[in-house]
């Protein structure tokens, strides 16, 4: 039935997933080389400037900030809101927790199964083989996951559900400005996961100083602005083919994928 599932979707997705979100916001995009991206700040953005600081190509960043992002812009396939909807007809179950429970860490887990969620994503990214053919999305995706595992926790430090995610909570979990200390606690978090030998420690320095300069109590637009300045302390991004390399994702493979890293 799942196999069924997936094979329908598979073909359905391909217009209806490849959404303009990523080629209209996404800088490193060829088409649209040049227009604004805004918005995309803790997923998108916070990739590349700490990966390009913490060593990585400029290329090798576009890539992890690419597929990080694909992981809630092709909805259709995999992000938690929609995956939940069709998710839960019978036969799907299983693709709906990796999705759910997984690449967004919506586990339900305690504080201690959080911070246990953070420290294996964190060894995953940092082993990640770079020569990889599957390195980008991959490590992409951990990434999206690893993200998760800060924003879609409580107050209280404990992990929201993958039954309704943080639905009730709205989209307040996931803005910088609600929470910036534990967004910049994620920001070095990220950049140990990645940090090389070529790392650049006064760029971080002074990337999380213009975060944590904003202050308690600011506006939204003003922590997104501080993040988006972050670009240009690293390296501008080359063009991507984005409609190719969203088209790399194959359900089938990411659900597997996903069943590998999932912690239980």
């Amino acid at each position: 039935m799942m196999k069924t599932v997936i094979s329908v979707l598979a073909c359905v997705c391909v217009a209806a997933c490849s959404t303009p979100g990523y080629r209209a916001l996404n800088p490193s995009c060829i088409e649209d080389k040049g227009l604004a991206k805004y918005q995309r700040d803790g997923h998108q953005d916070t990739t590349y400037i700490v990966a390009v600081l913490a060593g990585r190509s400029p290329r090798e960043a576009a890539l992890l900030s690419f597929y990080n992002q694909a992981a809630d812009d092709l909805a259709m396939r995999f992000s938690a809101p929609n995956v939940a909807v069709w998710g839960s007809v019978p036969g799907a179950w299983g693709y709906r927790h990796r999705i759910n429970a997984v690449l967004h860490s919506l586990h339900g887990g305690d504080v201690g199964a959080v911070q246990e969620r953070r420290d294996h994503l964190a060894g995953l990214i940092a082993a990640s083989d770079p020569d990889s053919v599957d390195h980008a999305w991959q490590t992409g995706l951990l990434i999206h996951a690893f993200g998760d595992s800060f924003a879609h926790t409580r107050d209280d430090g404990s992990a929201y559900g993958g039954l309704y995610g943080h639905l009730f909570d709205g989209h307040a979990p996931d803005i910088v400005a609600n929470r910036p200390n534990l967004y910049l606690d994620y920001v070095r978090a990220l950049y140990a996961a990645l940090e090389t030998s070529e790392a650049n420690t006064d760029g971080f320095a002074a990337f999380t100083g213009l975060v944590a300069a904003v202050g308690e109590g600011a506006d939204v637009d003003a922590y997104r602005q501080a993040i988006f300045s972050g670009r240009e302390i690293s390296t501008p991004a080359p063009d991507l083919r984005c409609d190719t390399l969203a088209g790399r994702l194959n359900m089938r493979e990411v659900s597997a994928f996903l069943h590998e890293i999932d912690p239980g």
